[in-house]
This record gives structure tokens, sequence and C-alpha cells, in this order.
């Protein structure tokens, strides 16, 4: 049997132990869909990591400075093609 809680790159799992209510992990369980608990408090961890990564981006959007040369590049390709401008 594959182990479901292998990460997708064969990262090495790390087991803990945390202390939730029965509630919690029961609005854990519904909230992610996933009825065995393990599971579903790592789907949960995971979707709040990226979420957090999401913030992160949407954070520096925006404040990135960079110089827009699409234009030259498209110029350049047709060159190459010998597409006449």
């Amino acid at each position: 049997m594959v182990n479901e809680f292998i990460h997708a790159e064969r990262e090495p799992i790390m087991s803990l132990t945390i202390d939730l209510t029965s509630e919690e992990v029961a609005e854990i369980k519904q909230i992610t869909q996933v009825h065995d608990d393990a599971a579903a408090v790592t789907k949960a961890a995971r979707e709040y990591l990226r979420q957090s990564r999401l913030r992160e981006l949407k954070a520096v959007s925006g404040k990135v400075d960079y110089e827009d040369i699409s234009e030259r590049l498209e110029s350049l390709e047709l060159k190459e093609t010998g597409f006449p401008l």
C-alpha cells in the first residue's frame, strides 16, 4: 500500500503531535472533506502554507521593477525568421 502522507517530491516526512479538541478535528475534517484525522490535518496544514505563499506574492505584487522588452524580443525573433517587418 502506498503511504498517502508521502509528499509528491518524496521529501522526508516528519511526524509530530498536536493538541486539538475533537470539535476542531471534526471541523477540519468537514472543511477538507477528508475522513481520516491525520490526513485531514495534513491537508489543512498544506493548504494553509499554500495560502500563506499566495499572500506573500500578493504583498510584493506591483513592487518588482522590470523593463518590458517584449516588443524588442518579438522584433528580434521576427528578424531571425526572415519575416518582413
